[in-house]
């Protein structure tokens, strides 16, 4: 029989969520997807073609508050993981929503500590602390450093290159532009935009609702049907890289992965 104290300890864990499975923190593990180990079953579970191209979906700006939580109930109705580019102060103002992402097993990656675009900063250690400070948010929800990085407005400069080569954050860029920022496009409009774009090793570009409004919202189920139906896998950009067998290198940029 087993040590009476190993199975309370057992007990316990479960209760208090220790024994649960992390989320994906800044990781790209295949582990912290419940759907990858069995997604061609899944797929035709669900009515799909067996997958034959990947492709990551990312989301930018966030966490905001109920929004968001709508936004993590879409996806985990689609069982879809994604990549979460997060900003610090966004994080310290809303950490139920950050805890809940992490909860959920999507990934979580730098956006900065605010909106101020960083690609055409002369100071390196403006850019040092605002990454610092969105870093050290992150890890306060995961409890780990995140590994990539997507600059505001997705603009880069030398100094930004630098400091996150110094900081060991890959550069992640976008080449499938949902622009549902664009406050004048209709939701039909943003899934228009993915699916006539979408590319195997491509990477998407959403916002969060504190960004897109509902756009993204409305939009999301049928742009997951659209590429489920044209092949695509969906996931998150490190499980993406490790699909196509790339490791992804500090201060180098990828829109893409093939």
């Amino acid at each position: 029989m087993p040590n009476k104290f190993v199975v309370v300890l057992m007990a316990l864990m479960t209760l208090t969520g220790l024994g649960c499975k992390p989320g994906a923190g800044g990781g790209d593990d295949d582990d912290n997807d419940e759907f990858a180990p069995n997604y061609e079953k899944l797929y035709k579970e669900m009515g799909y073609p067996a997958p034959t191209k990947y492709i990551a979906i990312s989301f930018d700006d966030g966490p905001s508050g109920a929004k968001t939580l709508e936004l993590l109930e879409i996806l985990k109705e689609q069982k879809v993981k994604a990549s979460f580019f997060l900003i610090g102060q966004n994080i310290r103002n809303n950490k139920a929503s950050a805890q809940a992402i992490f909860n959920d097993g999507h990934e979580l990656c730098n956006h900065s500590d605010g909106y101020d675009g960083l690609g055409g900063a002369t100071a390196a250690d403006t850019i040092r602390t605002s990454l610092l400070a969105a870093s050290a948010a992150i890890k306060g929800i995961t409890g780990k450093d995140p590994v990539y990085f997507r600059a505001p407005n997705v603009a880069y400069g030398t100094n930004l290159t630098t400091v996150c080569t110094e900081l060991g954050l890959a550069i992640i860029g976008v080449n499938v532009w949902s622009n549902d920022y664009q406050s004048s496009l209709t939701a039909e409009q943003v899934k228009n935009n993915v699916l006539g774009a979408a590319k195997d090793g491509g990477i998407i570009n959403f916002h969060d609702p504190n960004t897109s409004g509902t756009r993204t919202l409305e939009a999301l189920p049928d742009i997951i049907d659209g590429l489920r139906k044209a092949g695509y896998w969906i996931m998150p950009v490190g499980q993406l890289a490790k699909k196509k067998g790339k490791t992804l290198e500090a201060g180098k940029q990828y829109d893409g992965i093939n």
